[in-house]
């Protein structure tokens, strides 16, 4: 593999790239936790006529909607890194009936604060979608890892003579398998083991994917091992 020192190098600038998103997403799924806890604790009050220099005074206090976007600004936009422009707005967060909705609010209804609990909920649970998607990343690198070194340990042997053709098989059947499911993966088949990862996961590597480059790179050793082994 042009550029890297090592084979298994793409991997570990994968876990790097991983542990830093998951991080950045366990923060934003805890504060969108504390966003709803905080929403659900809200004062509500029904909907009335009210005249327009009424309904300013109810925004600009924060005794009505305003107290949404309050929270907003105390739980969501607390994470470390709310600065860089990753973290949505609060009014992105919305759907766009509800952003309809809280524009003409003169107060917190019950209605409209399910609706934005039910926005917060979701953002909430993407951020838990994504997070287990990056787990299951990180587990697929660990076990591409463990098939990856095994081959390597055969490669580096001094007398590669007892390294016998089953077990040479077996390594090329299991880089094989691994290939074909990762690929899967990668095409979001049906026969996927797990969820495709957002393009931009790996956009900053060297090399287009971490795990079939790897394989790749071990599989060309196959036939230098086999070699020595004549």
């Amino acid at each position: 593999m042009p550029g890297t020192a090592h084979p298994l190098e793409p991997l570990d600038a994968a876990r790097d790239r991983l542990r830093v998103r998951r991080r950045r997403l366990v923060d934003e799924r805890d504060a969108f936790d504390q966003l709803c806890r905080r929403v659900e604790t809200l004062p509500t009050a029904e909907a009335v006529d009210v005249p327009d220099a009424v309904l300013a005074v109810t925004t600009r206090t924060g005794r009505g909607p305003s107290a949404l976007r309050t929270a907003y600004d105390e739980t969501v936009l607390t994470v470390p890194h709310a600065d860089d422009g990753s973290v949505p707005a609060f009014d992105d967060l919305l759907s766009r009936s509800t952003r309809a909705e809280l524009r003409w609010a003169a107060r917190l209804t019950p209605a409209l604060r399910s609706a934005v609990l039910d926005d917060a909920t979701a953002a909430h649970e993407r951020r838990v979608d994504r997070i287990g998607a990056i787990d299951a990343e990180l587990a697929t690198l660990d076990r591409i890892e463990s098939v990856a070194r095994d081959l390597l340990a055969v490669e580096s042997s001094a007398d590669a003579a007892t390294d016998d053709e089953a077990r040479l098989a077996s390594l090329d059947r299991r880089c094989r398998r691994h290939a074909a499911r990762r690929r899967a993966t990668l095409a979001n088949r049906a026969d996927a083991d797990a969820p495709a990862l957002p393009p931009d996961f790996y956009v900053d590597l060297d090399v287009e994917d971490p795990v079939l480059s790897v394989l790749d790179a071990v599989r060309d050793l196959l036939p230098r091992v086999t070699d020595r082994s004549d």
